[in-house]
């Protein structure tokens, strides 16, 4: 669930800079797309904080090689 949810927020994050990118190009929607930017940038913090709750649950289960390995490469 985890990794779904990483690639969800990875996609959106991404999807709301592309379309602000292209509202801000008008005037006339430059406030819409520094919003969208904004909600993007809140996306793009969403994803380490996904990873990090991850591994707590996993270190929590016990699962403490799994995360070891992870942050070995």
């Amino acid at each position: 669930a985890y990794e779904i949810a990483y690639t969800f927020v990875d996609f959106s994050a991404a999807g709301l800079f592309v379309v602000g990118s292209i509202l801000f190009l008008s005037p006339a929607t430059t406030y819409a797309a520094t919003w969208l930017f904004i909600v993007g940038s809140v996306f793009f913090g969403l994803k380490p904080t996904i990873r990090l709750i991850r591994e707590l649950k996993l270190v929590s289960l016990g699962e403490d090689d799994q995360v070891a390995r992870r942050l070995d490469g």
